[in-house]
């Protein structure tokens, strides 16, 4: 077995996703959200991704929300940027890196997230990225929502949604 080194080193990378709401179809004035499940980490997720070449950031999360959840949908204006760091060995980080593939690699992630309208779909066409993915409730979302800083993006995109709705009145 190789030793990792200890001597480690930092990149910066982005991500973008959003925060797909709907009227609960069942219960008008209910708000459902959808979100992703791997099973065998037992991570329930919003959806989210990298770029592509050349694409934006509300470009990439359009793109990678519809193929994570099936969905169709338009990206909306931005909610919040969330920041998290983990830690990888170069040779499993994606791109050309001037390190040895044993060296271990800080990234430090910057997550960009957008309300998304729902125009249609359905989420039994997800990609293969995730094993199920559900429209929930917002209370039972926030509770089963693995990372407690996308819990703070729901309650954020559901604010902004809900203001913006009293607006339209």
């Amino acid at each position: 077995m190789t030793q990792q080194s200890t001597h480690d080193h930092s990149i910066d990378r982005w991500s973008a996703g959003g925060v797909v709401l709907r009227e609960d179809p069942n219960d008008a004035g209910k708000l459902n959200v959808a979100l992703c499940h791997r099973r065998a980490e037992s991570l329930w997720a919003l959806p989210k991704g990298t770029p592509q070449e050349g694409e934006s950031v509300d470009e990439t999360a359009a793109r990678e929300v519809a193929e994570e959840t099936g969905l169709r949908v338009v990206t909306g204006p931005a909610i919040d940027d969330t920041y998290y760091s983990f830690f990888r060995t170069a040779g499993e980080t994606l791109g050309d890196l001037p390190y040895d593939d044993n060296e271990t690699v800080r990234i430090d992630k910057t997550v960009h997230w957008y309300l998304m309208e729902y125009i249609g779909g359905d989420t039994s066409d997800h990609d293969h990225e995730y094993d199920d993915v559900e429209w929930l409730d917002i209370h039972e979302a926030s509770q089963r929502l693995t990372h407690r800083n996308e819990a703070r993006v729901l309650e954020k995109a559901v604010a902004f949604y809900e203001g913006r709705a009293r607006n339209y009145d």
